[in-house]
């Protein structure tokens, strides 16, 4: 595989003979010096096909070179999680993609404080992330209301619970979506709701854990240890 001078992401590319850079793009080229020299450029399509073009600065055009097809993983992993506050929601983003994870799953709590995001924006932090850590694919993003998303998948439940006597393991996730509630805690309705439809509550050893940092040891144990 031909090492690229600067990976892109671009979602739904497909292969062309030629294409030219966003202006975006071309300033991410310049912020790395590497917009006055040839230099080999790879698109990533975000579900494992890989594309690589040449640039030129005498050229508004690159140049198709090749194009490598990454087998997709088939075990998918997944965090459902309270949306984080303020830019701890960027730092979490950065960090499960570099980690590795496939999918998010933001979900609003009745007792939520934040309770949307700017997918466009999110989407840019991902795609960044990714680049830089050079994944194949990436992390999907999605928000749903917790009620309806965990009883529709209930089945498939591990709840990360700070105040719990079940101590985590990491065997426990294996198949699994870890849950990780709002700062504000899960309302009683919600832990009735678990409790009656027998849902693991997990504690995590150590101290209590912020939303997203509890995220991103979720996405740790998921991707390298289980």
């Amino acid at each position: 595989m031909l090492e690229p001078g600067l990976i892109l992401f671009r979602t739904g590319f497909s292969k062309k003979p030629t294409i030219v850079l966003s202006p975006e793009e071309m300033a991410h080229l310049r912020a790395l010096r590497l917009s006055k020299e040839d230099t080999a450029i790879q698109i990533r399509d975000g579900v494992g096909g890989l594309y690589d073009y040449q640039f030129s600065p005498h050229s508004k055009e690159l140049k198709f070179l090749n194009e490598t097809q990454v087998p997709r993983k088939t075990d998918r992993k997944t965090v459902a999680i309270a949306l984080p506050k303020g830019n701890r929601f960027d730092f979490f983003l950065q960090k499960v993609t570099e980690i590795g994870l496939d999918a998010v799953v933001f979900l609003v709590f009745r007792h939520s404080i934040r309770k949307e995001f700017n997918l466009e924006r999110a989407e840019k932090i991902v795609k960044e992330a990714a680049a830089q850590s050079k994944q194949t694919e990436l992390l999907t993003l999605s928000i749903e209301t917790a009620n309806d998303w965990m009883n529709a998948h209930k089945e498939s439940l591990v709840v990360f619970h700070p105040h719990r006597s079940e101590v985590f393991r990491v065997s426990s996730l294996s198949g699994k979506i870890p849950v990780i509630g709002p700062e504000g805690g899960f309302h009683t309705d919600e832990e009735d709701w678990m409790e009656t439809n027998k849902i693991p509550r997990l504690t995590l050893p150590g101290g209590v854990l912020r939303t997203e940092t509890a995220g991103i040891v979720a996405a740790s144990f998921l991707v390298y240890g289980t």
